[in-house]
């Protein structure tokens, strides 16, 4: 439970409310490629992701994904749902075994009445995200298919002696569902990209070894 500690949405308040608070929140492992959240479900918690990774995507009929987000360990989600007590915008996946704090909806609006800085961290919170989410909506709506996936490529990357290596491992599927464009669309950029030694895959992982070309 000292990991639960951690999260902003405790920041600030007394050592003796957040004890209380986490008291309540129960705690369960989930394996690889687990169902967290299925779209149009009833919203009955809040999740705080303790260990692991997921993914929070759109699918439809045909089996199309669109990946709206990948959350990691120290972040939450599911509060949505559960403030305007609708059901479940998005479906929820682990991407490897995964551990979560789970807040029951009961639990979440006592909290919201009576822990203001509890409201005030998740208010924040959801601001951040709204600005970030807007942020790569205005880039991703503007830009052609190669310039999304130059961006990703950017964005999931870490700087690593003189290279950017993305440590995710990612299908050209994956990629596909992240900037909403074909398989094969990807493929051929990356085929390009490889050829112009611009990138290059080892284990899974994609390095970049220069600065991506502004057009395709």
């Amino acid at each position: 439970m000292i990991q639960l500690r951690t999260f902003e949405l405790f920041s600030h308040l007394e050592k003796e409310d957040v004890d209380l608070i986490i008291s309540r929140i129960h705690c369960r492992s989930f394996p690889k490629k687990t169902q967290i959240v299925t779209e149009g479900d009833d919203s009955h918690s809040l999740y705080f992701l303790l260990e692991g990774r997921v993914k929070v995507y759109l699918d439809d009929d045909t089996g199309k994904e669109i990946i709206v987000n990948i959350h990691e360990k120290g972040e939450f989600f599911g509060e949505l749902g559960l403030i305007k007590s609708i059901p479940r915008t998005a479906s929820v996946l682990t991407l490897e075994d995964s551990r979560l704090g789970i807040m029951q909806e009961a639990d979440f609006r006592r909290n919201l009445a009576n822990y203001p800085l509890f409201a005030s961290n998740l208010i924040n919170n959801l601001s951040t995200r709204l600005i970030e989410a807007t942020e790569t909506i205005r880039k991703l709506g503007l830009m052609d298919v190669y310039r999304r996936i130059a961006v990703t490529f950017i964005n999931l990357s870490e700087e690593v002696d003189d290279v950017r290596i993305i440590n995710e491992k990612l299908t050209q599927q994956n990629i596909a569902n992240r900037v909403g464009a074909s398989r094969e669309m990807v493929a051929r950029i990356l085929k390009d990209l490889r050829a112009g030694g611009y990138i290059s895959q080892e284990e899974g992982k994609i390095i970049i070894h220069k600065t991506l070309p502004h057009s395709w």
